[in-house]
């Protein structure tokens, strides 16, 4: 069994909070974010893929349901796992990250205002995966409304809101639609301000979350070189499945996008998820140009 030791940093210093547009049109400079269909859809994004998948297909497929989904930005290919890529599964905290860009998103647009004490909130529920934090933003900027908007405008046409409202880590997310999600991201559905502000938050990932669990599995450290900005979750028991993930932007001006999402019995323990992701996430780096 491939064993990967993983470290990561972090930084004594937050990155600066972005200024608060004032209005809306400050928004027209940024890039076209390109619709889903034009970025993954045709048989023209498997033409080059960015690595060879039959040996993470192998792999994945020993290992429960495992989505697997990896796009170049630089040469615009994509490749995934074929059908467990597209398959639904609990988000855990990989919804946080999507939340936030959300709240970013209406902040720059100038439809809210934020504060310290939201910035703050924002901060915490991604670097230490904080949940307080993130069910005090979720009641506070619309509950699963706050969802919705974020599956819709990034096209996000495999995953859904959480069946009930209560539980923003119910959201059913698929690996593609992630991978969907961070283009859109990257090519412009922040502003360059707000973008940087996000992804340095996600580098900054704390080794150990707020629950006490380690974060440091799956795409997270590794080469420092790599600048990796990363988001795990982890979750048990929805639909009685246990739910391990590491997702993450990667590489040099942020050229890579890389999803593991995984579900297993409960009756495996987490080591298996964390097994699992950190594996993948090798069989995956040792391929990219990085």
């Amino acid at each position: 069994m491939l064993v990967v030791t993983l470290t990561v940093s972090t930084w004594s210093l937050a990155p600066a909070r972005p200024a608060a547009a004032q209005e809306s049109d400050q928004l027209t400079d940024s890039p076209a974010v390109s619709l889903p269909e034009e970025i993954f859809g045709g048989s023209g994004t498997k033409d080059d893929p960015p690595v060879n998948i039959d040996a993470v297909s192998v792999y994945a497929a020993e290992r429960g349901l495992v989505g697997v989904a990896v796009f170049d930005r630089r040469t615009g290919t994509y490749d995934d796992n074929g059908a467990a890529a597209h398959s639904p599964m609990g988000s855990a905290s990989v919804i946080k990250v999507l939340m936030a860009e959300e709240i970013l998103h209406r902040a720059a647009m100038g439809q809210i205002q934020l504060g310290p004490t939201e910035y703050a909130s924002i901060e915490t529920m991604l670097v230490d995966s904080n949940d307080p934090a993130a069910s005090s933003l979720y009641s506070q900027f619309g509950g699963v409304a706050l969802i919705m908007a974020a599956l819709t405008r990034h096209g996000m046409t495999e995953s859904s809101a959480p069946a009930d409202p209560q539980y923003w880590g119910n959201t059913k997310i698929s690996a593609h639609d992630i991978a969907v999600f961070y283009n859109s991201m990257l090519a412009g559905s922040l502003p360059a301000e707000s973008r940087e502000y996000l992804l340095d938050l996600l580098r900054r990932t704390a080794p150990v979350a707020s629950d006490g669990f380690g974060q440091i599995f799956g795409l997270a450290g590794g080469d420092p070189t790599l600048n990796v900005a990363v988001k795990q979750g982890w979750m048990c028991c929805l639909d009685g499945v246990r739910n391990v993930h590491s997702t993450a932007v990667l590489g040099d001006q942020n050229r890579y996008v890389v999803i593991i999402l995984t579900q297993y019995s409960p009756d495996l323990p987490w080591e298996h998820g964390l097994t699992t992701t950190t594996e993948l996430a090798q069989l995956v780096l040792d391929q990219l140009e990085v």
